[in-house]
């Protein structure tokens, strides 16, 4: 919200005969800016208040310890060479004490969603960056990642999210193989003033329907 401080000039209000005043002997008064106010999208969300967008959108927060025991619950077994390769999923983002976090499925349990709510746009742009650096290290290759023991060939795609109301987004697929076995995710990264959202979805009948859909309502909410 743009506020703008008008302030009139006065003189001195006395009156000398003969005598011109010179441009010095009249000051105009220091005008005070008007209180800003803090935008709504970067004041912190509480911890209640995470809550209940989750709830309100049908996802099951406040159920696992950490995002690595979330991601651990869809992906059981998966590991990694470099863990900053699943930073679009949002994992790691509870380590950050400054902000507050909420995490959790879907209730079909065919997405995952971590949001950061950090009262930040900086650190929120950061979140967003680091994301997008990680769909760029990581997009493609054959010793990043292990399903159970068997290696998996990954390859990533970024696209255009689509989502509205949002100062910046990325969007992913990402394909692959595990053991001869194929599999397709598609995520989404979008930040609001100092909220960050990270949205995947698994399911590959739902996937590229309902993570556009799942994402811009919490976008909205935000």
């Amino acid at each position: 919200m743009l506020l703008v401080a008008l302030a009139g000039c006065t003189s001195g209000g006395s009156e000398q005969a003969d005598v011109a005043p010179t441009p010095s002997a009249t000051v105009a008064p220091t005008a005070t800016p008007e209180p800003t106010e803090t935008p709504e999208s970067l004041a912190q969300l509480t911890d209640a208040e995470l809550t209940s967008v989750f709830t309100g959108l049908q996802f099951v927060p406040n159920e696992y310890a950490d995002t690595g025991t979330m991601v651990d619950s869809i992906y059981p077994g998966l590991t990694t060479s470099d863990v900053t390769c699943l930073t679009p999923f949002g994992l790691g983002w509870d380590t950050d004490t400054n902000a507050a976090v909420e995490f959790g499925t879907s209730n079909d349990r065919s997405m995952t969603a971590v949001i950061s709510s950090t009262g930040d746009a900086d650190a929120a742009a950061d979140l967003v960056a680091a994301s997008t650096d990680a769909l760029e290290r990581c997009a493609s290759g054959t010793d990043l990642f292990e399903m159970q023991g068997t290696a998996v060939q990954t390859q990533v795609e970024q696209f255009d999210a689509g989502l509205t109301g949002t100062d910046e987004a990325v969007a992913f697929r990402v394909t692959g193989d595990v053991g001869g076995s194929p599999f397709a995710l598609v995520g989404m990264t979008a930040r609001v003033g100092g909220n960050v959202i990270a949205l995947v979805g698994w399911d590959p009948e739902t996937a590229e329907q309902y993570v556009p859909q799942a994402s811009q309502m919490f976008v909205d909410e935000l």
